[in-house]
């Protein structure tokens, strides 16, 4: 199983893809459309408008929510952004990868982190021809906790994974390999 695990673009260089791709599709390239794509790929998690209003208005003061929205759903539209929905509420994310990857997207500090997983991609491609089915975009978000957002009390009681006991508060889990290294 090829499986490849990285953080989201956020170079300038995904920027000025951005930018060109915009222009290529028949967009003008204006200062408040650039601010916006600037406030969208430097982040290194999901943003909300709000969030990308006021980065975006940190680059150049004269960027507008109308303009936010706009730009958001163009770059949509030519595969440079992403949307999820995390707990009602949409976030956005640059994106170009034209492969078929997954996005870890924490719920709680919204960052993201691109998971290329080649046997389920290929599964899924082999589903979609069989149903006679086009993506459109090439990204499936999975909402969840980071490693980091996951606190210890959040952890406790939950399961260990498939076919593995709960774990009890303030005790861990006990392996068999344990017990015979302290018998030894």
């Amino acid at each position: 199983m090829t499986r490849a695990l990285r953080p989201q673009t956020t170079s300038t260089s995904a920027a000025d893809e951005a930018a060109v791709a915009l222009r290529a599709a028949g967009y003008r390239l204006t200062l408040p459309r650039i601010a916006v794509i600037e406030a969208v790929t430097r982040a290194r998690r999901m943003l909300s408008t709000d969030e990308i209003l006021v980065r975006a208005r940190r680059i150049h003061p004269r960027v507008g929510l109308a303009t936010v929205y706009r730009c958001i759903d163009m770059l949509d539209r030519i595969g440079y952004f992403q949307r999820a929905q995390i707990g009602g509420k949409t976030y956005v994310t640059a994106c170009s990868d034209e492969k078929l990857h997954y996005h870890l997207v924490c719920s709680k500090c919204r960052a993201v982190s691109e998971v290329v997983v080649e046997q389920a991609a290929d599964a899924l491609r082999q589903w979609m021809a069989e149903a006679g089915f086009q993506a459109q975009a090439g990204a499936i978000e999975v909402i969840g906790l980071c490693q980091t957002c996951r606190s210890p009390i959040e952890r406790v009681g939950r399961s260990n994974g498939p076919g593995q006991p709960r774990q009890q508060a303030g005790r861990q889990p006990k392996h068999h390999d344990d017990n015979r290294s302290q018998q030894q």
